[in-house]
């Protein structure tokens, strides 16, 4: 069989691949202006990086307003070591006592003006009840669960010398978030699976840039990631239902709730889960720091007839020398209609008063944690 000349080369190859891109950015823009016409609410900003083991991170030095997703009208600013929080040096200063706080979007709270936050008032009231210097390095970042927590701290909160390492621990995702991960093959923190930088991992930096800047100013591949997020999370959590009903012997009763991961203590996503606070309580012993693993549960899970498992999480940390701090007991007071003003309309993040409840109900608890730590 002869080759193609170049005109037959053109006609048969090139004229219907020109065609099929110009079919393709027509649709595009043709989305991209029916969204802006429609006044599809498009969020304007998003503070999220790549990194080759860690996954999401906040990417350093950015200020800018954060996705619109809590009606948040205020600039966010990340410091220059990727913490949505004032800088610190990591050298830490002489009889301060310093903490390293992990967890989610629920404990990086980057909805709220940084003096709102729980985090800020716990540094202050800790300050107060200790008659010491108290810096609290929030090193959390939204849609991270313990495993990545794991690895950010490895990589990043444990070079701060941190006296304690302060997990917040999310009953909402953290459970199946930690399988799903697993499932996908990402670097293992518990093989201590730290891979260095490759060309391919680069260009995995490099095109998540460039979605960053297509998500920061187009509609179009907004609208299409945010299907596809949604699809992909779904799929997952409903894997991890599957798995978390057949742990917990078959269909629930119209009495038990088994939709949901966390409720099942003897699932695999919890099997996990114990493994990687306990990988992260022998890191932080490494360096000298106690761990403190601070349980946040969202609306839906108070209250339900059938309770988290949160008492077996009790004993499985008092078992392991692990520090508890919970709120369950400091909502079980409160009035049945107090607790949604708590929370904010996704019944998920707390709301500026939830931030001061939670705040002032777990300082002592924390304060009882840490106080008899000596400082150098």
């Amino acid at each position: 069989m002869s080759a193609d000349s170049p005109h037959e080369f053109r006609h048969r190859v090139l004229v219907p691949a020109a065609l099929v891109l110009a079919s393709l950015a027509f649709c595009v823009l043709a989305l991209e202006a029916i969204l802006r016409i429609a006044g599809w609410p498009h969020q304007p900003a998003r503070l999220l990086c790549y990194d080759p083991v860690i996954g999401n991170v906040y990417c350093p030095g950015v200020e800018a307003l954060p996705d619109n997703m809590y009606d948040s009208r205020f600039p966010v600013r990340v410091n220059s070591e990727g913490m949505v929080d004032r800088e610190f040096a990591r050298a830490k200063p002489p009889g301060t006592l310093r903490i390293a706080l992990l967890g989610d979007s629920v404990t990086a709270s980057i909805y709220v003006r940084p003096p709102e936050k729980f985090a800020a008032l716990w540094e202050a009231a800790l300050a107060a009840r200790l008659g010491r210097p108290v810096e609290i390095l929030n090193f959390a970042v939204e849609g991270s669960s313990t495993w990545d927590q794991l690895q950010l701290f490895h990589l990043r909160a444990r070079h701060f010398q941190p006296d304690f390492v302060v997990l917040g621990f999310f009953w909402g995702n953290d459970v199946w978030n930690n399988e799903a991960l697993q499932s996908r093959g990402r670097p293992n923190p518990l093989a201590d699976e730290y891979p260095a930088p490759t060309f391919a991992t680069g260009l995995k930096v490099a095109q998540r840039r460039l979605a960053r800047w297509l998500w920061n100013n187009t509609y179009a591949y907004q609208f299409v990631r945010r299907l596809q997020t949604r699809a992909a999370t779904i799929a997952e959590y409903d894997a991890a239902v599957e798995r978390a009903r057949a742990a917990d012997g078959g269909a629930p009763s119209p009495q038990a709730v088994a939709n949901d991961p966390a409720f099942v203590w003897q699932s695999s996503g919890w099997e996990l889960t114990r493994r990687l606070i306990l990988k992260l309580e022998a890191e932080s012993a490494a360096i000298g720091a106690k761990l403190v693993v601070v349980q946040i549960p969202m609306l839906d899970q108070l209250g339900r007839a059938r309770p988290l498992p949160y008492r077996e999480l009790r004993e499985f940390l008092a078992a392991n020398g692990i520090a508890n701090v919970d709120p369950f007991d400091a909502f079980a007071a409160l009035p049945e209609s107090a607790v949604p003003g708590l929370f904010l309309e996704d019944r998920v993040h707390l709301s500026v008063g939830g931030q001061k409840f939670f705040a002032a109900a777990m300082a002592p608890q924390l304060a009882a944690a840490v106080q008899n730590r000596r400082v150098p």
